[in-house]
């Protein structure tokens, strides 16, 4: 009987404990998940509340709500157009062919996203990206910027934007940049909008996480005859007014059905991400992650490795080729992913070390190469004393006004050094570290 008491009190002891860690192992899970749960479905619930936890004056209208709003006050205006949705239909249906728009419709409004409070909007120009018009001029160009929503001017008020920047800096720079796009599209944009008014530099402002997006891309067949053949051309630059024609029947026809589409195909993802997230958590999955990965990167990898650097590479030795053509001089900006300043592992599981999203062998292949290099994230956020404050609320998502305005600034400095020692004669060709 006294063994028996003396075991009663052991369990006593024990189970609480075992229960209470039992518990904390799913609360650590539920958190992870939750996490993955929240930035696969979209970033905008996480920025709302801490936007509105900041005390930030949020507009609680729609995307569509504020189309119809500014429509209501006479302005021409559409959604951004985002060719990625279409990567997998290999573009649109068109006269009996497929086309890939790139800049959307023309001489318009745009409107875009919502991360500070309000929406953004801007006004587009003869070939719908976010820039005043007339600057399209051969040879006139200083900078051609290409790049994703980052170069676009995402969730800022126009001229807030990295090109906008620029041009407050003195420098002539057109804007074309498109939200959601990789490399593989940067070499379309660059071929159809860049290379007809032949800028003295291009630069590729290349956000760490579109080291992913080249393997979407290659699914469409149109994208994929840009990096095969290096004179293809859909002609959209020569093509603008039509393309327009369509793109205002299209987004007044079937635009409505396409949002419906897509809002089922989100709750289905949804849902589909829910019960995937639920099955993980209840094996521990990302618990097991982090204890595995605790000495390194040995368990969760980026994947894909060599495809995506492989994808990269042949895009850029097209573009830099390309801008090489008519004497111009193409240089890469690297700009940082939030999860470098936040630490530990990203939603997929990987250790944040210092090839998360292969940034050490981006950087050097690209050196390698013979491409300038203007490194974002070692010159700037990394010396920066509060680099999470560059990025709206802190969370993630684009960078602020401020993160934009430091970015803009140091290009603005590269473009004056390398058309200064164009002017000179002197072709420097020393890459930046």
């Amino acid at each position: 009987m006294r063994i028996l008491r003396k075991i009663l009190r052991t369990l006593l002891v024990i189970i609480p404990s075992a229960l209470a860690l039992v518990v904390g192992v799913y609360l650590a899970e539920a958190y992870f998940a939750y996490e993955v749960w929240e930035i696969e479905l979209g970033t905008g619930g996480r920025i709302e509340r801490a936007a509105r936890d900041a005390g930030a004056d949020w507009d609680s209208r729609t995307k569509e709500e504020m189309i119809r709003d500014m429509i209501a006050e006479g302005k021409d205006t559409y959604p951004t157009f985002a060719p990625s949705v279409y990567w997998d239909v290999n573009g649109l249906a068109y006269k009996g062919d497929r086309i890939m728009p790139f800049g959307g419709v023309s001489r318009s409004w745009a409107v875009f996203c919502q991360e500070m409070g309000p929406w953004s909007a801007y006004p587009t120009d003869e070939y719908g990206f976010n820039n005043p018009l007339g600057l399209y001029k051969k040879g006139a160009l200083d900078a051609a910027v290409i790049g994703d929503s980052f170069v676009n001017g995402a969730c800022v008020e126009p001229g807030d934007d990295i090109t906008g920047i620029m041009r407050s800096e003195g420098i002539k720079a057109v804007n074309l940049g498109i939200g959601g796009v990789g490399p593989v599209t940067y070499l379309a944009v660059q071929r159809e909008f860049a290379k007809p008014v032949e800028p003295k530099i291009v630069f590729w402002v290349f956000y760490a996480v579109d080291i992913r997006d080249s393997v979407a891309e290659v699914q469409s067949d149109i994208l994929k005859n840009y990096l095969d053949d290096p004179d293809f051309t859909q002609n959209l630059a020569a093509r603008q007014d039509e393309i327009d024609a369509f793109l205002r029947d299209y987004l007044a026809t079937e635009y409505e059905k396409r949002l419906n589409q897509l809002t089922e195909l989100r709750q289905k993802r949804r849902e589909i991400i829910t019960a995937r997230l639920i099955d993980e958590g209840l094996r521990l999955k990302r618990v097991k992650e982090r204890l595995r990965n605790m000495g390194g990167r040995d368990e969760v990898t980026e994947g894909r490795e060599e495809q995506k650097l492989g994808l990269l590479k042949t895009a850029l030795q097209r573009a830099k080729a390309e801008t090489e053509s008519w004497g111009g001089k193409f240089v890469f900006v690297y700009i940082p992913d939030w999860y470098a300043y936040h630490g530990g592992y990203d939603t997929y599981g990987i250790k944040i070390d210092d090839n998360f999203l292969l940034r050490q062998d981006v950087l050097k292949m690209v050196k390698e190469m013979g491409i300038d290099v203007v490194d974002v994230e070692g010159e700037i956020f990394d010396k920066h004393p509060d680099p999470l404050s560059l990025y709206n609320w802190r969370t993630y998502g684009h960078y602020t006004p401020e993160g934009y305005r430091l970015i803009g600034e140091r290009m603005a400095a590269e473009a004056e050094k390398i058309l200064a020692d164009r002017e000179s004669g002197s072709g420097t060709d020393a890459t930046s570290n």
